[in-house]
């Protein structure tokens, strides 16, 4: 909840298409009309923000502690 009120907040400010969380509400257009297009860039830190989330994801699970 609290990255969908942050993703709003930046998308008005004008920096959305630099905010991964952003860029779906701008590509689909529910941003409204005057939002800008995400473009390549924006698009390109979605894919490297869920490619590092599963990284780490696949880090913690192999490193936590599951003996319990």
């Amino acid at each position: 909840m609290v990255v969908n009120f942050c993703a709003q907040v930046v998308a008005a400010l004008g920096y959305g298409q630099y905010f991964p969380w952003s860029v779906p509400a701008l590509f689909s257009g529910l941003a409204g009309p005057d939002a800008g297009s995400p473009g390549l860039l924006g698009v390109s830190l979605v894919a490297i923000v869920g490619v590092a989330g599963m990284v780490a994801t696949a880090l913690w699970w192999c490193n936590a502690d599951q003996d319990r």
